[in-house]
């Protein structure tokens, strides 16, 4: 497989990822916010939520496809740096992949079954793991988006200005890199002017811009952009 299929795919991968944001928007969109814990364990036990983790789960092992492509790239002007980048997004993989195989087979599928047949005392038992799991997934977002940010950071300072093709890609990495100090900021380091509703509400946008111009960048990056870049660090 040479790199223009490579590309072609990566960037399929970019746009078909943007298609499944927008449908896990659509099922948040349809359930209101839970009463209670076992509501809102039932909620995620409804079909529509089961698909959206089946579609996000799926799209985390294709989305590495894409990581790769990109490191390619990186890698024709540093392999050490482009390594960094790759361990920085293989790090995010594994840490992504094993909680939402928790959060779909046993949070969102085990769980609510057990509860369906539980008696009052094992419903609690099973409230109480349920938001444990939530607990422990929202601590372990910090080296999770910690990671991505090593690899952003990475390659916003590698890539190039010219061609002129690099500065989608540099705008994309800065964007990302922005985006991960907001959520960090918010989430782990308490700043309250970074907290609110406003990143949910630009998330779905986010994604629609990053991945659509990651998209468009492979579309039009050529070999002899790659050749460019390499003469330029030669």
């Amino acid at each position: 497989m040479n790199f223009s299929t490579i590309k072609k795919v990566a960037a399929f991968i970019a746009l078909a990822y943007i298609l499944i944001q927008t449908w896990q928007w659509y099922v948040y969109e349809q359930f209101g916010a839970p009463a209670n814990t076992q509501e809102e364990m039932m909620q995620g036990h409804h079909i529509l939520h089961v698909s959206r983790s089946w579609l996000m789960l799926i799209a985390i092992f294709a989305m590495m496809i894409l990581n790769i492509a990109i490191c390619y790239v990186a890698s024709n002007i540093s392999r050490f740096w482009a390594w960094v980048a790759f361990v920085g997004y293989f790090a995010f993989f594994m840490l992504e992949i094993a909680l939402r195989s928790v959060e779909l087979f046993y949070v969102q599928l085990q769980l609510p079954a057990e509860a369906l047949k539980a008696d009052a005392t094992a419903l609690q038992g099973i409230t109480e793991k349920f938001s444990t799991f939530y607990s422990i997934q929202h601590a372990m977002y910090f080296p999770l988006i910690f990671s991505t940010t090593i690899a952003y950071v990475t390659l916003f300072f590698l890539f190039p200005s010219k061609p002129k093709v690099f500065m989608i890609i540099k705008i994309v990495m800065g964007l990302n890199v922005l985006r991960s100090l907001w959520r960090i900021g918010a989430d782990f380091l308490g700043i309250k002017w970074l907290q609110g509703s406003l990143y949910n509400d630009l998330y779905l946008p986010l994604v629609v811009l990053l991945y659509g111009l990651t998209a468009w960048w492979l579309f039009r990056l050529k070999e002899n952009d790659l050749a460019k870049i390499v003469h330029q660090t030669a």
